[in-house]
């Protein structure tokens, strides 16, 4: 029997109006990791934590009822990060971060975005989501998504994280590509949209963004 996924859904601490986007998602067995301000997001989206980790200068604070670890403030990667690499050394591989874009820190939304590296040169597969938007990266692969069947945007976007990035065909969209290359700094592959029920896009060789926007459900 093929051994289920351990999925991890992390939050940060960036805080959000409504949380009821995240039922698409849910899972029953999924562990909740909190980084630091993240413990008040879970218990805001009425999830339970199961860990949480942080310098507890974001709104966090240990809990006698959670498994709790105290860092130093002055430290060499963020809360988020440490949630992760705990998550990780728990044997999950499937990662949901939410409560990680947007917010007055523009420096942690991009690099809580190249996060998604990190954790895919460590086996791990993450998904950056808030209220409107889905982040996930490809590399070397080719993710089939269902616009109808989950939640819908209207808009997706492929953006190169490495100079060129080749192979790439998008298919079900207004704007098909087929085996083009795109450059880093190109925005030919923002704002596409869908066209039919599938979608599917192929990165061939190099890494690239997906990102879906304005969610309608």
């Amino acid at each position: 029997m093929e051994a289920k996924v351990k999925r991890a859904l992390v939050f940060g601490s960036v805080p959000c109006r409504d949380w009821s986007f995240l039922e698409a998602y849910r899972r029953p067995d999924q562990q909740v990791y909190c980084a630091d301000g993240g413990l008040n997001n879970a218990l805001a989206a009425g999830c339970k934590p199961d860990f949480v980790v942080g310098d507890w200068d974001s709104g966090g604070a240990p809990r006698a009822d959670v498994h709790s670890v105290t860092l130093p403030v002055e430290k060499d990667m963020t809360d988020l990060q440490a949630a992760l690499h705990h998550a990780l050394a728990a044997g999950c591989t499937e990662f949901l971060l939410c409560g990680c874009l947007g917010g007055r820190r523009l420096d942690h939304t991009a690099f809580n975005l190249v996060l998604l590296e990190w954790l895919k040169a460590r086996g791990g597969q993450g998904i950056l989501i808030d209220e409107d938007n889905e982040v996930r990266l490809l590399e070397h692969e080719t993710v089939t998504l269902h616009p109808e069947e989950g939640p819908r945007y209207r808009y997706l976007s492929l953006l190169p994280l490495d100079r060129t990035v080749e192979g790439v065909s998008i298919d079900g969209v207004k704007y098909p590509l087929t085996d083009a290359a795109i450059l880093r700094g190109d925005t030919l592959t923002v704002s596409n949209q869908p066209a039919g029920p599938v979608v599917s896009v192929t990165v061939g060789d190099g890494r690239a963004l997906l990102i879906q926007s304005e969610r309608d459900a």
